[in-house]
């Protein structure tokens, strides 16, 4: 419920009348307690938006068939066993279909560890 009412915001009045919206258009964010919520927009095809690194980004979901469970994440690196839950959240279109994507890590490093960059920017 949070992450529906959280993502649902950025994308009221995105669009413009005479432009058609990219095929794939996604509000990525990351939320973590006591630090908030950052977000971007990452289109693909071309690779664009506020994403820092759109075209790595969209290369990695590209690779994972737009199915985020499956991202292949970032070169194996020690994450500390620090307990600061991190949930990375999708919302939008890949390739015109539908993404809604939900998941809590146990601290950053771990998300960027499973995710690689699509949820760092």
């Amino acid at each position: 419920m949070f992450a529906s009412g959280l993502l649902a915001a950025p994308l009221i009045g995105a669009g413009t009348a005479s432009a058609a919206p990219p095929e794939t258009d996604l509000v990525l964010a990351v939320y973590q307690q006591g630090a908030g919520v950052d977000s971007t927009r990452l289109t693909c095809d071309p690779a664009s938006g506020e994403h820092r690194m759109a075209q790595a980004a969209c290369g990695q979901i590209e690779a994972a068939g737009g199915d985020f469970t499956q991202l292949s994440g970032s070169e194996p690196q020690f994450c500390t066993f620090e307990y600061a839950p991190v949930t990375a959240m999708a919302i939008g279109s890949w390739r015109g279909e539908p993404v809604q994507y939900v998941e809590q890590f146990p601290n950053r490093c771990v998300m960027e560890q499973e995710t690689g960059t699509v949820f760092s920017f």
